[in-house]
């Protein structure tokens, strides 16, 4: 009966695994696409490598319960993170495209932020859970606040990473509005931030810098300046203007697989998405953004249906991360936002940002699978006791 009662139970993390492994196929199609034509299959196997191992994750996830190990050790993963954060001031750190985001130790390169976002998720998640009989206080969302603030900042000093440092603000203030019962004191904040971001945005565009002394200014200034006034700053605006110019020459159907009218930057990596779009329509970028949608809805479905306060937080900042950075590198590449260094979940190349994603869907998976066994363990005894 058992075994009946299994096979009859619908499992979320079944289609999690189908989204994913989608996505994923998808992005080798595009790397390949992308790549190949001038440097055979390096990008492509490496990227099948991490994808295979970011799977057997997701198989772990649901074999082992891994919920327990980062409940006992949320801590040591959070500061392990900050750890290898501070290391890229060391002679580890690797620089690139003026910035030092990587770090490089025996046998790999690795993106210590992508590690902090998911030890904030798992610390966080502990925290809240814990000091739940406190959820209401200003002082409890204080500390949420300040254990995502260190790392945004870190991250922004250490390796003038904004997109990554605002991702990690997204999840700390995204947590903390879903299960802090201090909305009277968080909005106004939230709306105050929102109102500094604007009037910075409008103090650039009231003092543009002056483009035969671009290097006397922020590049972030800059980046935004070039957003504002493209025409006033084509070097600048280069990237984004290529990427609009390749998803609006698509059509419905793109140009082809293989086929780039437009030379985009960047186009196996932060803007994969135009490349999508350019060779497959607007259809296939519309059809990527759903299938995005449908694994974040399989997410909110597993964080509404967990045994436990704790796997419903831990699902949820998994949720907010994906999304996140699904919406800003999408925006980025359609001009809605200015430019910045963002992979694409799964999809952009790169090891660090698709092993941490499939970390984070092996841990949904987990936990769904601990609702499904008690759901049927429920249901077996309700049928035991109907005999």
């Amino acid at each position: 009966m058992k075994k009946r009662i299994w096979d009859t139970v619908e499992k979320d993390y079944y289609k999690l695994y189908f989204i994913s492994i989608c996505i994923a196929g998808m992005s080798i199609l595009m790397i390949t696409s992308a790549t190949y034509s001038e440097s055979g299959m390096f990008y492509v196997s490496r990227q099948l490598i991490f994808i295979l191992v970011g799977v057997m994750l997701m198989v772990i996830g649901a074999h082992f319960n891994i919920l327990i190990f980062l409940f006992k050790h949320s801590k040591a993963v959070y500061i392990i993170a900050v750890i290898l954060l501070l290391l890229l001031k060391s002679s580890l750190g690797v620089s690139s495209h003026g910035a030092t985001r990587w770090l490089r130790i025996p046998f790999i390169q690795i993106q210590p932020v992508e590690v902090m976002k998911f030890g904030l998720i798992v610390l966080l998640a502990r925290f809240i859970y814990k000091y739940h009989k406190f959820i209401g206080s200003f002082k409890m969302t204080i500390y949420c606040w300040i254990f995502g603030i260190i790392p945004a900042l870190l991250t922004l000093k250490l390796s003038s990473d904004l997109s990554s440092s605002l991702v990690i603000l997204g999840i700390t203030f995204g947590l903390t509005l879903s299960f802090n019962k201090t909305i009277r004191f968080q909005v106004p904040i939230f709306i105050m931030i929102f109102g500094v971001i604007f009037g910075y945005i409008l103090y650039i565009n009231n003092n543009l810098p002056d483009v035969q002394n671009l290097s006397n200014y922020s590049y972030r200034v800059v980046r935004i300046a070039a957003w504002l006034h493209p025409e006033q700053y084509p070097d600048i605006a280069y990237q984004t203007q290529s990427a609009l110019y390749g998803i609006g020459s698509a059509g419905l159907m793109g140009v082809g697989l293989g086929k780039n009218y437009v030379l985009i930057p960047e186009e196996h990596t932060d803007f994969i998405f135009a490349l999508l779009t350019h060779q497959l329509g607007i259809f296939g970028g519309i059809g990527l953004i759903l299938a995005y949608a449908y694994m974040l809805f399989q997410i909110m479905k597993i964080a509404i249906n967990a045994t436990s306060i704790y796997d419903t937080i831990l699902a949820t900042g998994i949720f907010i991360h994906i999304a996140l950075q699904v919406v800003i590198n999408i925006c980025v590449a359609t001009s809605l936002f200015p430019n910045t260094g963002l992979p694409l979940p799964i999809m952009s190349y790169g090891g660090s940002s698709t092993l941490m994603t499939f970390m984070e869907l092996g841990i949904c998976v987990s936990i769904s699978k601990k609702s499904v066994l008690k759901y049927c363990n429920w249901l077996l005894l309700k049928n035991k006791g109907s005999e």
